[in-house]
């Protein structure tokens, strides 16, 4: 099939999407509306009109149950079940039992030991005790080919099946209830199971509770077939870059700079309503590495600043150049950056780039700017950055019994007061792996060369919780690979352009967007992440956060000029010598 022909079935498939969709003032919930849902981006710029809270379950260690203990960083995140029940099959370990109206939005596994991976999943709608999901969990949440990719994906590609993390973005929603479970002859109840060779199963669920009076259209053992075309045309799509809503550009801003240091200047400014569609720049350098931190982008919008970062963090670059596509962000190979977050105003606004760094620094570019109809559930765009500059990751921990002494901490990405709704991130660090009391490196030394940084789990609290909704298993598994491996991946949703710093000294970049799996929040969301090491060492870690809020939102993350100034690191040796 020719270039045009591909163009021109996606075409009419888009329109057969947006065609079919109910509005989403009558429409029910069902997968298909999900999946028109997951390829609407504006939709993203309204608070949802149908209300929902987004809520997670996860094998996080069950031991850990308050901030002000010690047991709050316990790290024993496998085989952790909801319960344990004998049923007619024997005994199924329970991952999720929810009694309202929702929909999964997204499910992670990855896994150990023996047969790892090939227990049977089962998945129970509205109380029948006939599931409408029965089969091995790999096959049906990673590697399902009656979904296709992206929908269902293992990361990364490059890493052996066994090592990847799994996922399943296909939306499954129920009426009344949805319990989960998992069947495995291998899973050994006692003893630690790395011991005992028992099966580890590690899971994440994101889903959504809705009203009770909501409608829902059910999920059935049929509705993968039923919705084939649909499924078919939202692979595409994802994989495409397009989006099931498009409006045509009704302004370009082209430009091209050279910013002096200290320098700050106007790109683009509007007087009157409207949404940037999308925002295109390149740095004039080869490989700019220093630069990527020293130029702020900053965006007001009706009189309001809400984002500020670094411009290559605001791209989901990080400080170097390793090519990714994710939904909202793209990177390629020759330096250009891409954002396609639509961002709304109702009167005004104003974009700035302002070079904090000691060079030159020539930039162009472009914005796109759309119609856009402001309503009373607008929001406005916010993006915050800062970093913890060599913080410390506390003592050494029993990787074992993933017991911890002191200096291990929660950090926190953002926390945010208002209405709005959290979209994704961006982490970006320097693993330099040395305990703290080096200041040289040997080839004696070489077993400090192998220590991750992110065993830690995420925990967000949603409208003033005391304990988080989000509680993780770790930070690879909310970026939703597995197994601190190094290898890149890139997806419409998550991406590693780098992890060359994830077991040895060096440069890590991971990011996440969020479609249906988004966070809304009515007056509050707070995202904190421990920082688990496994050695006693220094990193330079930079989360980049992505949200929606209502005018007079706020956010506790001012702009941080001492942390984008900070030198970049990129080789181990800038930070240590070495000894021969």
């Amino acid at each position: 099939m020719n270039f045009f022909k591909i163009n021109s079935v996606l075409l009419i498939l888009a329109f057969v999407i947006k065609g079919c969709a109910p509005t989403p003032e009558n429409k029910v919930v069902s997968v298909e509306s999900l999946l028109h849902e997951m390829t609407s981006r504006e939709q993203l710029t309204y608070f949802p009109n149908r209300e929902f809270i987004t809520k997670h379950v996860s094998s996080y260690d069950r031991t850990s149950t308050s901030p002000s203990e010690k047991n709050w960083f316990h790290n024993w995140d496998m085989n952790q079940w909801e319960a344990i029940e004998k049923t007619i099959n024997g005994k199924e370990y329970v991952l999720m039992d929810e009694k309202s109206p929702g929909a999964i939005t997204h499910f992670w596994i990855t896994g150990a030991g023996k047969k790892r991976g090939q227990g049977t999943l089962r998945i129970y709608i509205d109380g029948n005790e006939r599931p409408v999901v029965s089969q091995t969990i790999r096959s049906f949440i990673g590697e399902n080919s009656e979904v296709g990719y992206p929908l269902s994906c293992s990361v990364s590609p490059e890493t052996s099946p066994g090592q990847r993390g799994h996922n399943l973005y296909l939306p499954i929603p129920y009426a009344k209830s949805c319990k989960i479970t998992y069947q495995s002859d291998y899973i050994i109840d006692e003893g630690n199971p790395w011991e005992t060779g028992s099966e580890i199963l590690y899971y994440n669920i994101d889903f959504r509770v809705y009203d009770k009076e909501t409608a829902i259209e059910s999920f059935t053992d049929k509705s993968i077939a039923q919705n084939k075309t649909i499924i078919t045309t939202t692979n595409q799509m994802l994989l495409n870059g397009r989006f099931s809503e498009e409006k045509q550009p009704k302004e370009f801003v082209d430009f091209q700079i050279q910013l002096a240091p200290g320098e700050e200047v106007i790109i683009a400014k509007k007087d009157a309503g409207a949404a940037i569609q999308q925002i295109n720049m390149r740095l004039q350098e080869d490989l700019p590495t220093q630069s990527l931190r020293s130029v702020i982008v900053k965006c007001t919008f009706d009189d309001n600043e809400t984002v500020w970062a670094p411009i290559g963090d605001f791209f989901g670059a990080g400080y170097r150049i390793d090519p990714y596509e994710t939904r909202y962000n793209k990177v390629t190979v020759d330096g250009n950056l891409t954002s396609k977050w639509i961002m709304p105003f109702k009167e005004s606004c104003e974009i700035r780039l302002d070079n904090i760094g000691q060079e030159t620094i020539g930039i162009n570019g472009s914005l796109h700017f759309a119609d856009y109809e402001w309503n009373s559930r607008s929001m406005h765009f916010y993006t915050s950055w800062h970093q913890y500059t060599k913080v410390e990751t506390g003592f050494p921990k029993n990787l074992v019994t993933m017991a911890v002494e002191e200096g291990i901490k929660d950090l926190n990405f953002v926390s945010l007061k208002g209405k709005g709704v959290y979209v994704g991130d961006v982490l970006t660090l320097f693993n330099d792996n040395l305990p703290l009391n080096k200041t040289t490196w040997t080839k004696e030394d070489g077993n400090f060369q192998h220590s991750w940084w992110g065993e830690g789990d995420e925990k967000i609290y949603i409208d003033g919780e005391k304990f988080p909704s989000h509680f993780g298993t770790g930070t690879e598994d909310y970026y939703c690979y597995a197994w601190c491996k190094v290898e890149k991946f890139t997806h419409p949703f998550i991406a590693q352009p780098s992890g060359e710093g994830n077991l040895s000294p060096g440069y890590t970049v991971n990011t996440r967007v969020r479609t249906l799996d988004v966070m809304p929040f009515n007056t509050s969301l707070k995202f904190d992440m421990e920082l688990w090491h496994w050695n006693k060492a220094k990193v330079n870690y930079a989360p980049t956060t992505f949200y929606y809020m209502m005018p007079g939102g706020q956010t506790n993350i001012k702009p941080d000029y001492e942390g984008a100034r900070e030198k970049v690191l990129l080789d181990f040796e800038q930070l240590y010598p070495i000894v021969e």
